[in-house]
């Protein structure tokens, strides 16, 4: 009988199971309780688990073939999922005229964000969602965020083409896994759908971004793009679709459109923020007329970039810390060092002991985990410039919501929810970005977490060609606002640098 290794809340349990037995079937008869809101029937999506050496699979929808090792989420990514799956919008399933060009047709949804990838594989005549795979951009070698992107792309004859190189060769490798594991040919992926920011897209693609990065910062293409697979080198059928949904500028992107548009209407809100914290820092306020969008600079420190000890999302990254030295990795392994959500976390934690002044201010390198308890060996610390990077990307965030607050006319007390998205939203505890100042503290019981809408929206784009209207229709009411035109921009960053009072800390 095949055995499983289970972790849950920093215990560990086995259980040993039927051969096939689908993975959820196996953790609800060993005892434990994974959000399933869909039954089990893999249309949710929603019963992610995470199984070392295979990452995120839909635990309704994975067979128990041998002995595996699992990571069941923790309560507060249990209320995160069921957030997200109460918040996300519905469409009958439509693929479109590509499901015809296989007899078992799938798509592929994908997120192509700075740092990481995701990839959702879906099955078309279903709607089911087979697997989860997260990834690291293998572009991040040659720059940390889009600006030093754009560089490289201008500053080398073939920086382009290997930028879009890199990204295709990712996909290609992914899409085999996927192929490999269900036994499937190549030919039978026959969609793709494709959300990013505005630079990533470009690349993609292979248009030069340049434009980008220079005032008016006017993009080649902001409209929704369609072509086939094998223009693009995509190792699938060569007459699939590959749609990359539209952008509204040079920085507020598809994740951003296609997020909004992901989310399910709420009549009690009247006006929302919705804040996708990543490299940039898209802000959107939504109200019942108008849609008012800005993009932050809030630089790659949320994703571990410019950090000492900073890593992406990934397994062995500290994620959550509750202070001396109490803390959670991803994959409850030995820490390698501190995604976002921990370093957040950890500096909450560092101003409510004192050993940070409000000002920013710390004296010397503080250890959170000693060498003999790191997989590294060495110490995981944090430093006096890592406080810094922290100061200068919440400021920018704090900044850009008051900003469209005052655009609006609107005071923080008008805003009825704020709907945190991607990768560092989903785990961010509130408490703490109250606590440095990230979020307002008006704000505070009006958190919802939504978890990472911009892949909602490309696997709603991917079943249904019906989200395509919400896309549009969301795109009529959006206003770029450029903070740095704004009169008040400098003094909102000057004075949000700062961090929260520590009486809002506990």
């Amino acid at each position: 009988m095949p055995g499983i290794k289970v972790h849950h809340t920093s215990k560990i349990s086995f259980a040993d199971v039927p051969p096939g037995i689908m993975l959820l079937d196996a953790i609800r008869s060993s005892g434990f309780v994974v959000f399933s809101p869909c039954g089990g029937n893999g249309t949710c999506g929603k019963c992610k688990v995470y199984v070392k050496g295979a990452g995120y699979v839909t635990s309704c929808l994975y067979a128990v073939e041998g002995d595996i090792e699992i990571v069941l989420p923790e309560p507060s990514e249990a209320k995160i999922l069921a957030a997200q799956y109460k918040h996300s919008r519905v469409f009958p399933l439509s693929p479109g005229p590509a499901s015809g060009l296989s007899a078992y047709p799938f798509g592929v949804a994908i997120d192509l964000g700075t740092t990481t990838l995701a990839l959702h594989f879906i099955q078309l005549k279903t709607g089911s969602v087979l697997e989860t795979r997260t990834v690291l951009n293998p572009q991040a070698k040659y720059g940390a965020d889009v600006i030093s992107r754009i560089n490289y792309c201008s500053q080398n004859p073939d920086g382009l083409k290997t930028l879009q190189t890199e990204l295709i060769n990712e996909i290609n490798l992914q899409l085999s896994h996927f192929t490999d594991k269900l036994e499937i040919l190549p030919e039978d992926i026959v969609k793709i759908c494709i959300c990013g920011n505005t630079t990533m897209l470009h690349i993609f693609l292979g248009v030069n971004p340049e434009s980008l990065a220079y005032v008016p910062f006017t993009p080649v293409f902001t409209e929704e793009k369609i072509l086939k697979a094998s223009e693009l080198k995509l190792d699938c059928n060569p007459q699939g679709e590959v749609k990359v949904l539209p952008s509204l500028s040079a920085y507020i992107g598809a994740d951003i459109v296609a997020g909004i548009a992901s989310l399910a209407p709420v009549p009690a809100y009247k006006n929302f923020l919705f804040i996708d914290v990543g490299t940039n820092g898209e802000i959107a306020l939504v109200t019942s007329d108008r849609i008012y969008c800005c993009s932050a600079a809030a630089g790659p420190a949320f994703e571990g970039a410019n950090i000492e000890h900073g890593m992406g999302a990934l397994e062995g990254a500290i994620n959550y810390y509750y202070g001396q030295g109490d803390f959670q990795t991803i994959g409850d392994t030995r820490p390698l060092g501190i995604c976002g959500s921990g370093l957040i976390d950890i500096v909450a934690s560092l101003l409510r002991d004192g050993h940070i002044t409000a000002e920013g201010y710390m004296e010397k390198n503080i250890i959170i985990v000693p060498s003999d308890k790191s997989e590294t060996i060495n110490d995981i610390y944090l430093t006096p410039q890592d406080i810094r990077e922290i100061q200068l990307a919440k400021s920018a965030i704090a900044s850009g919501i008051n900003i469209l607050v005052q655009r609006a006319g609107l005071s923080l007390d008008q805003i009825d929810a704020l709907y945190l998205a991607g990768g560092f939203g989903n785990y961010i505890r509130k408490e703490s970005a109250v606590a440095i100042g990230l979020i307002p503290y008006e704000l505070s019981g009006k958190v919802i977490p939504v978890g990472n809408t911009s892949g909602t929206g490309a696997m709603l784009s991917v079943r249904s060609v019906g989200f395509d209207e919400s896309v549009s229709e969301i795109l009529t009411r959006m206003e770029f606002i450029e903070l740095a035109d704004d009169d008040d921009f400098v003094m909102q960053f000057a004075m949000n640098m700062e961090f929260a009072n520590n009486d809002n800390i506990s």
